[in-house]
């Protein structure tokens, strides 16, 4: 447990920011011909859980390659951390993905991704989506995912959603239908706006999330109860292609097994052009 949160600290002092700029800049659904640039992010996230719920520490790498046509792939490792009075867990998550731009209105994106510990990660798993620019600036994105988190623990995922580019703003909407072989039906609603600075290339974002289901939270402990959440993130220039970025969220969760809060930061530094 030291090393681990050494190995947090390092990433703090080393990045010196905030989440993924890509990833929480750039929704799932965005078209692939925006996306065709190298890069690379560094991040650490950290939730704090009231009451006697612990917290969690995640520090990922990710990188997207393009090759110089269509076809861009992703790799992402991570190192997760949840510890609770009465238990502490720790995982490693590699995941591999290929995006390819098929025309110039449809896009798919498949990943797969395995981890030493279900009870950080989903152990294995495997997602598709599909996206179509339906008219100039409005994209469409269904998608399925396969999750299994060990002891015979599976829940299938499908997801519809889009985004709308406006000059200076994105908006996005996506649906989560959760079927658990342990749990049953569950749903999650995940709304985000980004605003870019006005002649910069910085951005603000915004995300607001309503629903039944915890799986996007983590916590194959407590999968099924209401959630609700809220989280900005700053992404700011600072020069030679990197970016310092800045998030704080907050949930709150109503389970079978208790009420309580989750309040959490992300801090990293992204790349324009991939470095690792």
């Amino acid at each position: 447990m030291k090393s681990f949160y050494a190995i947090c600290g390092a990433a703090l002092l080393v990045s010196a920011g905030a989440a993924s700029a890509e990833s929480a800049a750039v929704p799932a659904s965005a078209p692939a011909k925006r996306l065709t640039r190298n890069h690379s992010n560094l991040r650490i996230e950290y939730t704090d859980y009231s009451k006697l719920y612990g917290d969690r520490a995640v520090l990922t790498a990710d990188s997207r390659l393009g090759i110089g046509g269509p076809t861009r792939f992703t790799f992402s490792l991570s190192e997760g951390q949840r510890r609770a009075p009465d238990h502490k867990s720790r995982a490693t998550r590699a995941e591999a993905g290929v995006g390819h731009d098929w025309t110039d209105r449809l896009t798919t994106h498949t990943s797969m991704s395995l981890a030493t510990n279900g009870s950080v990660f989903a152990k294995r798993q495997f997602s598709q989506d599909v996206s179509y620019e339906l008219t100039k600036g409005l994209v469409g994105t269904v998608g399925g995912e396969y999750s299994s988190y060990g002891n015979s623990h599976n829940v299938t995922n499908w997801s519809a959603g889009g985004a709308y580019y406006l000059p200076g703003a994105t908006v996005s909407y996506r649906f989560n239908l959760y079927d658990s072989n342990r749990f049953g039906h569950s749903h999650a609603h995940l709304a985000s706006v980004r605003v870019k600075d006005p002649g910069g290339s910085g951005s603000t974002r915004l995300w607001l999330g309503h629903g039944t289901s915890l799986y996007e939270v983590d916590m194959p402990g407590n999968p099924k109860g209401k959630f609700t959440s809220v989280a900005l993130m700053r992404s700011q220039p600072i020069g030679g292609g990197v970016a310092l970025d800045i998030g704080v969220n907050r949930g709150w969760y109503d389970t079978p097994t208790g009420s309580y809060r989750g309040t959490g930061v992300v801090a990293g530094l992204s790349f324009s052009e991939a470095p690792f």
